[in-house]
């Protein structure tokens, strides 16, 4: 009878063991599905919204280079950036024309194009950023 216990027991154990690899799998998989869908809508609107400026490549144009710009590795610096804008160097505030996820979309964009490697901005991320409010420069 243990024999049969400490084998069901085994049994049970065994697979149990492998579940924090497949949620991290899983995980994976859910950011890398997000990034993408993040880094499709977020071209569109960078280009309706920030190419005049920052260049259809990123390359700066009026507004600075955001090729491995510092502001673009920071998720928060970015987020804020895009949302309350930069009035002391003349980038507009976007807070009332755009929303979390379309601020998200356009910060994960910029911070992985052209060869910028930093990873997504959630739309909950923007939205904690939104209710600190407005940042100083």
């Amino acid at each position: 009878m243990r024999k049969f216990v400490l084998a069901g027991i085994c049994l049970v154990a065994a697979p149990l063991a492998f579940l924090p690899q497949v949620v991290a799998q899983d995980a994976a998989a859910d950011e890398a599905a997000q990034l993408a869908d993040l880094m499709d809508a977020g071209e569109g609107l960078y280009q309706d919204n920030c190419a005049a400026c920052h260049g259809p490549g990123g390359e700066g144009v009026v507004g600075p280079n955001l090729h491995g710009n510092e502001v673009v590795q920071s998720r928060s610096s970015l987020g804020a950036q895009i949302l309350w804008g930069y009035p002391v160097h003349g980038m507009p505030p976007f807070a009332a024309n755009l929303d979390d996820e379309e601020i998200a979309a356009i910060a994960t964009f910029v911070r992985n194009s052209w060869g910028n490697d930093y990873g997504l901005v959630t739309a909950e991320q923007v939205a904690r950023y939104r209710e600190r409010g407005e940042a100083a420069g």
